[in-house]
């Protein structure tokens, strides 16, 4: 697991990670993990990574590298274009890797689907895997292809038809369902292509995250991507988290602090109160009107001449009173814990920024040193600070060698 964070003003933005890292399915955390990386070697623009630390079997920061060495001096007018250009490279790298790593990949990912579905399956019928029929089954895939169907598409789904996907993976897809004795292959095939095809996360995925500048913006931006560790047909899974996207303008925000994977400590700092505590409060709050309304009704009931008096508090949209109590709890957070915070970050210079960027994530670390469970926060905190006029400068960077023993590393940088 990972801590990401993105503190921007109009100054700079300031980036920081921690350094752990899960090997595998093993619950190891090691704590040597680079997580912040330079897009470009001459233009002010960083890439940070949370989540999965490989696409496909290639480690990311390999991938970024090559991209950065092939970019060279070349920029692009704003940040959008260097996300456009670096999906573009994997493309035209071909994902780094061939057919048959595709086709295993392709298979891992289907085996995850179906798992998912069967899992869901018995949660709502609240019976055991060996009660699994393929009826249940075949019913929750048709349900998935009614929900995802209509759903938003990732950009290079938007021309790729299911024919054309059938016709691709139907050797992949007929094995799989032969293992698995299911014998309705079309309705997998079917809902699985809508799976992909849909913007959601799946297992495995990598978060992006483009920080910086383009060549004819003043202020920062932040753009967030996710991609999955599947291509097919040359079709890569990702999408852009639109919710995310963090821009200084003028007349917009003057400042924004943007925490990815575990946001919990962020957000909690950010509102005044801890996202979990906040979901029970709403839940409570959500259960007493229930009841409440219940137990007027169940009085009102009792009493012919005050029944249609019940039937009226029935009726009433429930839903609607506690959004408007949610509302106005949340607009109370903002104005007394949030709105506040966000002024002061407005004006803050690079070094503050720097330092409360680190402070986020080291207060994450530390709530998870205290918390039963594996540390998944921890290590070096690597800080950097991007400007229009500095460029990337690197507050605190952890080397797996010693600066001082490698003059050559520094000199050849540029070359």
């Amino acid at each position: 697991m990972t801590a990401i964070v993105g503190v921007l003003n109009k100054h700079a933005v300031a980036i920081a990670a921690d350094s752990a890292v899960t090997m595998g399915n093993t619950h190891k955390v090691v704590n040597s993990a680079n997580k912040i990386f330079t897009l470009s070697k001459y233009h002010p623009v960083a890439v940070m990574t949370y989540s999965s630390a490989s696409f496909m079997g290639v480690p990311w920061d390999i991938i970024i590298k090559e991209y950065r060495k092939q970019l060279k001096n070349k920029s692009f007018a704003n940040l959008e274009y260097y996300v456009n250009d670096f999906i573009k490279y994997l493309h035209k790298e071909r994902f780094f890797c061939d057919k048959k790593t595709q086709d295993i990949y392709l298979k891992w990912m289907l085996n995850s689907f179906f798992d998912i579905c069967c899992n869901e399956v018995c949660n709502e019928k609240h019976i055991d895997r060996s009660a699994l029929t393929s009826t249940l089954i075949e019913q929750k895939l048709a349900d998935c292809i009614k929900i995802n169907k209509s759903a938003g598409k990732c950009p290079d789904f938007d021309t790729y038809s299911f024919v054309d996907f059938k016709k691709y993976t139907k050797v992949v897809i007929q094995d799989f369902a032969n293992e698995k004795s299911f014998a309705n292959v079309d309705v997998l095939s079917e809902s699985f292509f809508y799976y992909l095809s849909v913007t959601i996360l799946t297992y495995s995925y990598t978060g992006l995250v483009f920080v910086g500048y383009g060549e004819k913006e003043i202020y920062p931006s932040l753009i967030p991507v996710n991609i999955s560790p599947l291509v097919i047909d040359g079709h890569l899974k990702y999408f852009i988290d639109q919710g995310n996207i963090a821009k200084i303008s003028e007349h917009g925000n003057t400042a924004v602090i943007s925490p990815f994977a575990q946001v919990d400590v962020v957000q909690t700092i950010i509102r005044g109160i801890n996202p979990s505590f906040q979901d029970i409060i709403y839940n409570v709050i959500g259960k007493s009107i229930e009841s409440y309304t219940n137990a007027i009704t169940s009085i009102l009931d009792k009493n012919p001449a005050t029944i249609a008096a019940s039937t009226a508090v029935k009726g009433l949209d429930k839903m609607s009173v506690i959004s408007g109590i949610t509302t106005q709890i949340n607009n109370e957070m903002f104005n007394l814990y949030s709105r506040p915070l966000i002024d002061t970050i407005a004006n803050l210079d690079k070094e503050d920024m720097a330092n409360m960027a680190e402070s986020f994530i080291s207060l994450t670390s530390l709530v998870r040193r205290m918390q039963p469970g594996e540390e998944t926060v921890g290590g070096p905190v690597d800080v950097a600070v991007i400007s229009k006029g500095d460029g990337f400068v690197w507050i605190n960077r952890k080397h797996y060698f010693k600066p001082e023993l490698n003059a050559s590393f520094f000199s050849n940088y540029f070359k």
